[in-house]
């Protein structure tokens, strides 16, 4: 009786706990059994290491497509209408139309460089990677309207994320290369078959610099240049100074004539200059953890260690209409913007030579060396005649005066070095234009020009107009926000 009883009891209980699992199943809410994996590719000189935070091997396939987080694992070669389809069965912009405008591309054919590039986009966490390429896909492709020759009828911005993407690993939000291809997709537009050359492998170099000088900045315990804001990256990566906007040089002679190879050279600055710079910011200790403070060091060395464009430094060669030798061209000893000579030039001589466009652009550059972001302040005021300076030709037009302006990471904005800001105070009532140079993100009408005989702008200024160097002084010296910059250079 003992034994048949036990055994009565042990089927009840077996059968309590078969009925409890059953009940668990049929009632418990069902995860979706399907999955979705997304591989891209990976070849040899793909570190293991680069993706491992994004080794996301599957997620739940949601309601709709536009709320999908596709997490690409790049392990897996496939071609490139793959990575394509990825960007397209996303149902969102801008990854749609990014598809769409990487298809026009002449040379798409490497997988790996479109995963890259795909791999970017769809993995964002940072907002500004989806603002950038939204930026591109916007200003990316030349208006032709603006040429009398043919333009490429694809986003050349792009074109230089691939070339990127094909010579580069990209970083997870890497708003650096992003920012290094959308500046210099203008060449690709208007240079000929040697610059789009140079552009290739100019481009390449530079991410590598920066990301150098990135980890030079941590080593020192600065603020390193990989976290600044978009429109400070996209200052940063521009090496083509002041070029579009200097009056004897702007840029819309180049909507009748493509740019050649040696203009190319001559208006912008090699990474080769940039390091020899950054060594002679270094060994000089003019480098500080703030960067007000190495441009100040800066602009004291070069144009104000004894007064106004007064220095042993610098031979200022306003009122001088004298011919020199630069690159094997007999040019004006001003405005002549052409770093790489500058250099040579100041090495050989103690001392660089030309205007305030040409010191601006000496400083942008040794500022960029160590990774801080600049560009350019015109300011143009309009003076009596008599008041003019001996030997400055203006041809009826506002006296103008120009210099860098910085972004301050610690204040997270846009300030410029207080002497300058004091250059021809004097003046301070009198009606100026204010111009911030613009980077060429938003390439449709950059380079045109208007002249109103006493001013000039164009596409590649944000104008402020009717002001004065007082308001100017106080704007710059309390600093423009990181917010207010980026909707001046990259939205107005």
């Amino acid at each position: 009786m003992e034994g048949a009883g036990s055994k009565v009891i042990a089927l009840i209980l077996v059968a309590v706990v078969v009925a409890s699992g059953l009940g668990y199943w049929l009632l418990t809410p069902k995860m979706p059994s399907e999955t979705v994996s997304y591989t891209t590719e990976q070849t040899s000189s793909l570190s293991p290491t680069l993706r491992t935070s994004q080794t996301v091997a599957s997620s739940t396939a949601p309601t709709s497509a536009s709320e999908t987080t596709l997490w690409i694992n790049v392990t897996a070669s496939q071609p490139v209408g793959y990575y394509l389809g990825l960007l397209e069965s996303n149902g969102t912009q801008p990854y749609v139309q990014l598809a769409k405008e990487l298809r026009k591309l002449p040379d798409l054919t490497n997988a790996t460089a479109v995963a890259e590039i795909t791999d970017l986009a769809l993995n964002a966490t940072n907002p500004e990677v989806k603002e950038a390429f939204e930026l591109m896909i916007q200003g990316g492709t030349p208006d032709p309207s603006d040429f009398t020759y043919t333009v490429p009828n694809y986003n050349t911005e792009l074109q230089v994320l691939y070339w990127l993407a094909l010579q580069n690993e990209f970083k997870k939000d890497d708003t650096l290369a992003l920012a290094n291809a959308m500046v210099n997709g203008l060449w690709v537009t208007m240079g000929d078959a040697e610059v789009r050359e140079a552009v290739k492998k100019d481009a390449s170099d530079l991410l590598a610099f920066f990301r150098e000088t990135n980890e030079f900045q941590r080593v020192k315990g600065y603020t390193q240049l990989e976290g600044y804001p978009l429109e400070a990256k996209l200052a940063l990566t521009w090496t083509g100074n002041s070029s579009p906007t200097t009056y004897t040089r702007r840029y819309d002679r180049y909507s009748k004539t493509r740019m050649p190879l040696g203009d190319y050279i001559w208006d912008t600055v090699s990474v080769n200059s940039l390091r020899q710079m950054r060594q002679i910011v270094t060994d000089r200790q003019w480098l500080h953890a703030d960067a007000g403070v190495t441009v100040s060091n800066l602009e004291y060395y070069f144009y104000f260690e004894k007064g106004v464009a007064k220095s042993d430094h610098w031979d200022f060669t306003l009122g001088r209409d004298e011919k020199i030798l630069v690159d094997g061209k007999e040019v004006l000893n001003k405005n002549i913007q052409n770093v790489d000579w500058l250099l040579d030039y100041f090495l050989r001589n103690g001392k660089g030579i030309g205007v305030c466009t040409d010191e601006a652009a000496f400083v942008d550059a040794f500022s960029k060396s160590w990774g801080i972001a600049t560009t350019f302040v015109d300011r143009q005021t309009l003076v009596p005649p008599e008041q003019i300076p001996i030997g400055m030709s203006t041809d009826g037009h506002a006296v103008g005066h120009e210099y860098v302006t910085y972004f301050d990471p610690l204040t997270h904005s846009w300030k410029a070095d207080e002497r300058q800001l004091d250059v021809d105070n004097y003046w301070s009532g009198y009606l100026s234009y204010l111009h911030i140079l613009r980077p060429p993100v938003q390439q449709a009408g950059y380079i045109k020009c208007w002249d109103d005989g006493k001013f000039w702008g164009g596409g590649m200024m944000h104008t402020t107009k009717d002001t004065t160097i007082a308001e100017i002084k106080r704007t710059l010296t309390m600093g423009i926000a990181s917010s207010t910059m980026k909707q001046w250079l990259l939205y107005s």
